[in-house]
């Protein structure tokens, strides 16, 4: 067996919608479940979810700061805090979580921004339901809201954007 590559480099003329014949199915098969729960799969969650979390805490601290010590509006902290971080998370997506990608840094910039803006739109919706209309604390509404949001933008980066599920 050859030795363990983290980068998950696409060999030339392949794409995310078809996983080479000798790859791992997975627990889920062939489809598009078979190609997120493999060994693959799941390191790429994995590191995702490190660089989440890593960049969400600082997207956490900024929010506190912006509300309890600039104060700003909550809702304006909370999209400026996802955009700050997220600026991060892009350059951890590139260097370490998808390195490797065929796609160029400028397009795989545009899409990733692009579906930050999805997740955004999914965050700041579930979190004005979750603060506003049913009173629970602003920071635990931001990581409700994230959670979600965070899987689904995920998925699109890992299959779409970098190419490597």
């Amino acid at each position: 067996m050859p030795p363990r590559s983290n980068s998950y480099d696409i060999p030339t003329g392949a794409t995310s919608r078809v996983p080479p014949e000798d790859a791992d199915p997975g627990i889920g098969g062939r489809g598009f479940l078979g190609r997120v729960l493999t060994r693959k799969g799941l390191d790429l969650y994995l590191r995702n979810a490190l660089a989440s979390v890593a960049t969400f805490l600082l997207d956490l601290v900024f929010i506190w700061v912006l509300v309890e010590k600039a104060g700003a509006g909550r809702l304006l902290a909370v999209a400026l805090g996802f955009l700050l971080a997220n600026a991060l998370h892009y350059v951890l997506a590139r260097v370490w979580i998808f390195r490797g990608s065929a796609r160029g840094m400028a397009s795989g910039y545009v899409l990733f921004v692009g579906n930050a803006l999805v997740g955004l739109a999914l965050i700041l919706g579930a979190f004005t339901l979750l603060s506003d209309v049913l009173s629970v604390p602003y920071l635990a509404a931001r990581i409700a809201a994230s959670l979600v949001a965070g899987t689904a933008v995920f998925l699109f980066n890992a299959t779409v954007n970098f190419g490597k599920l």
